[in-house]
């Protein structure tokens, strides 16, 4: 049983992170990072490798993507029934209703294709 964290390199994935490290050390269960975008496999010390390549120094597992280039939302739902996860962690931002139309949704896919809850976060929420 893990939490999983569907992490991107922006406010909204670090706030993501904060909360996944939360609810990981309030249940007892371990934790698993999910790049949902770019991260570099060596966790370099910019702003958001560094909050990773720490979360991983503490005992989190970075999941690696899969290089035939799948859709990230279906790679992280497989990853949530692989690792047994009980909870998956998202950071969402506000869009224009012509943006939800155009552009879709990874949060959207992630929300309504989950079978274990989706805790979802903003960055505003992260600046306690």
């Amino acid at each position: 049983m893990t939490i999983l964290v569907g992490y991107t390199k922006t406010p909204e994935g670090n706030a993501a992170l904060r909360h996944g490290l939360q609810a990981a050390e309030l249940a007892g269960k371990p934790l698993a990072i999910f790049p949902l975008g770019e991260i570099h496999q060596t966790a370099t010390r910019e702003a958001g490798d560094a909050a990773v390549h720490e979360a991983v120094e503490a005992g989190a597992t970075l999941l690696h993507r899969d290089p035939q280039g799948r859709h990230p939302a279906e790679e992280l739902l497989d990853s949530a029934m692989e690792t047994g996860a009980t909870l998956v962690v998202i950071g969402v931002r506000n869009r224009s209703r012509v943006s939800k139309v155009i552009l879709g949704s990874d949060a959207q896919s992630i929300i309504l294709g989950s079978t274990v809850p989706v805790l979802t976060v903003k960055a505003a929420s992260d600046d306690h």
